[in-house]
């Protein structure tokens, strides 16, 4: 039996332990880890978690995130368009599906942030190829074997899998491995639906009986079963902690829905709280229902039916993981992001659907992120592809940046390793709340800067004691003096004009006596 056919079978049978740590060639496990600088690092109990949502399908964006004043949109979906009067209102031009009230609630509340027109150069439209792409982080014309996440992780790991970290790097709730979490030394993270079943199943024996242990030495056939039993091993060492975080678990605080999406969340909730430092965990969800080619909508209320349906299982579900986390304790170091392999075509299709398009919106959320905003430009319907589908915004890759930099701290050279090019200088400033320093037994703190990203005029507010005298410092990311500003004295706001500064990342520095205050401002065309 092959790697792959042994996978497959785990899979089949609930174990899905096609995981950590895929040992490549001869290697076996030496240690688990301690004294690795690297992995005590990333394991740190107070480090960042992300947690990552694949819309399996390809997310209609229009009818999610709605141009309500965009007459093209209603002209191209007669039938299928949602109502601007039932919509859950953000800006004055765009509105939400009115099944995500739960993502309203959050995004008032500023733990939900929308990011418009994301996809890549030449998206493809194909589900198979995009999937792969948004995983592996690469170009349309690159055919990559490595994920995204994968890769970010080995950079914390270089002794992995010989050396084993303590806890799981990496967790995906559900029954395969994602090309995401796959490094060069083979696979990062353990896939289980539930955390007892993977117990029993591991303790049980799973699926590894079959593995021909006559086999031995540095063979291809020996290869293939050092590689089988690496997993085995793994799954057994892992199989105990994640079962004894899932136990040590304290009571959630809220009750989560009973849809798939639900679950899911919960089982992550109770890893986090149990104590579990997995830093990634990756919910692939809704087996490809957003494909939404016919009967998109319910009969003639657009409002209602599959994709409502499924909108309002993502949205309360994730207000429910959110408002748990917060009310145990980690809500400061848990954020998330949606992503789907493409979006829908403008026009409706005469099934009461849509067909595969290219860009569409993704949602950041979590306590730390810059919510209440949306980031990037309404959809632009006048200016389309040949095939008549949304231009690019916003490169994806420049989100995994934000990620990255932003939530992980990586170096910007790690990132830059990670994902192939340097995609920081675009990347919006999705994660960070400014925090107070002292100014004369006072805080000043830069509250917002709107809009950001910008293209013209930009108003900073900043929190500062009454009467005092402040500016504003626009720098490039080379340190190179751009604008000055000053801080009007009691309304605390500097205004400054952007439109003639070249499309990047600029770092903008507070001064009020003292004290200053530094964050980011991106600049677009």
């Amino acid at each position: 039996m092959n790697r792959r056919s042994f996978i497959s079978r785990a899979g089949a049978t609930g174990l899905a332990i096609a995981t950590i740590p895929g040992i490549v060639d001869s290697m076996t496990v030496q240690a688990l880890a301690g004294g690795d600088k690297g992995l005590d690092a990333l394991l740190a109990e107070t480090d960042s978690v992300l947690v990552l949502i694949q819309m399996m399908g390809g997310n209609d964006g229009l009818n999610t995130v709605v141009p309500i004043e965009n007459g093209k949109y209603y002209a191209g979906r007669p039938n299928i368009a949602i109502p601007k009067n039932k919509t859950l209102g953000l800006t004055s031009t765009l509105g939400l599906h009115p099944a995500l009230a739960g993502f309203k609630a959050l995004y008032d509340d500023e733990k939900l942030a929308i990011v418009q027109g994301v996809t890549y150069p030449n998206p493809d439209r194909s589900h198979f190829r995009g999937t792969d792409i948004w995983l592996t982080a690469t170009d349309a014309n690159v055919f990559g074997t490595t994920g995204w996440v994968g890769r970010y992780l080995g950079l914390s790991a270089p002794n992995f899998p010989t050396v084993l970290p303590e806890h799981p790097l990496a967790v995906q709730v559900g029954t395969s491995l994602s090309l995401g979490l796959l490094s060069t030394n083979g696979p990062m993270g353990v896939s289980f639906r539930d955390p007892d079943e993977f117990y029993r199943l591991v303790n049980t024996g799973g699926a590894i009986e079959e593995v021909p242990s006559s086999v031995q030495g540095d063979t291809p056939a020996g290869r293939e079963v050092a590689f089988m039993r690496s997993i085995a091993r793994a799954a057994d060492v892992y199989a105990g902690i994640i079962k004894t975080a899932a136990d040590a678990a304290t009571s959630a605080t809220a009750t989560y829905p009973t849809t798939d999406i639900g679950a899911k969340l919960r089982v992550v909730s109770q890893l986090i709280r149990g104590g579990l430092k997995t830093r990634v965990y990756l919910i692939s969800w809704a087996n490809n229902n957003f494909d939404t080619h016919a009967n998109q909508v319910a009969g003639d209320d657009p409002t209602t039916g599959a994709h409502a349906n499924l909108l309002r299982e993502l949205g309360d579900a994730v207000k429910v993981f959110l408002d748990d986390m917060q009310a145990t304790g980690h809500g400061d170091r848990v954020s998330g992001m949606t992503f789907s392999e493409f979006g829908r075509r403008v026009a409706e299709n005469g099934s009461l659907g849509t067909d595969h398009g290219t860009a569409a919106p993704l949602f950041v959320f979590g306590a730390k992120v810059n919510g209440g905003k949306v980031y990037g430009k309404d959809p632009n319907l006048e200016e389309l592809d040949d095939r008549g589908d949304l231009l690019m915004d916003m490169d994806f890759r420049e989100i995994y940046a934000s990620v990255l930099l932003q939530w992980f701290g990586a170096q910007r050279t790690e990132a830059e390793t990670v994902l192939y090019r340097d995609f920081a200088p675009n990347a919006p400033q999705l994660f960070g709340s400014p925090t107070a320093l002292e100014h004369d037994g006072a805080p000043i703190t830069i509250r917002s800067i709107t809009p950001n990203p910008a293209n013209g005029p930009v108003a900073i507010h900043v929190d500062m004691p009454a009467s005092s005298e402040g500016h504003v410092i626009v720098r490039n990311i080379a340190g190179q003096h751009m604008i000055t500003s000053v801080i009007e004295p009691w309304s605390g706001v500097a205004q400054l004009d952007v439109s003639t500064l070249p499309p990047s990342t600029y770092i903008v520095t507070t001064v009020v006596g003292s004290s200053t205050r530094h964050t980011t401002l991106t600049v677009t065309r």
